[in-house]
């Protein structure tokens, strides 16, 4: 295997940028300083751990709470039948008389013919 231009258009390629010199750009002006870079990830590092620590904190507190069985909402007793039927025929008479206040409330707006 030969090493260079296979064909006229490679060789032409290779010729024409043959004689074209190329400076490289000097990298170690732009860039960054490596120390600045190692504590920028440090701190980087330090503020990721510092977050896993606090979240296993959290877990933990939050095991314990569920181990202990603590109970954060209180709940209501369970209703009975009688209850139920109680509450259900309040909410029916009040829906009648809203309607029947309602009602009373159109006929006073409306004028009433005269029967004299």
């Amino acid at each position: 295997m030969a090493v260079g231009a296979k064909d006229k258009l490679d060789k032409a390629l290779v010729k024409k940028y043959q004689s074209l010199k190329m400076d490289n750009p000097v990298i170690q002006n732009s860039m960054i300083d490596p120390n600045k870079m190692m504590a920028t990830m440090t701190d980087y590092a330090n503020a990721h751990m510092e977050a896993f620590r606090i979240q296993q904190a959290v877990k933990d507190i939050c095991q314990k709470a569920i181990s202990m069985n603590i109970q954060y909402i209180k709940m209501k007793a369970p209703k009975s039948k009688k209850e139920r039927m109680a509450e259900a025929a309040r909410k029916v008479v009040a829906a009648q008389m809203a309607k029947k206040n309602e009602l009373m409330q159109k006929l006073a707006k409306e004028p009433r013919p005269n029967l004299a």
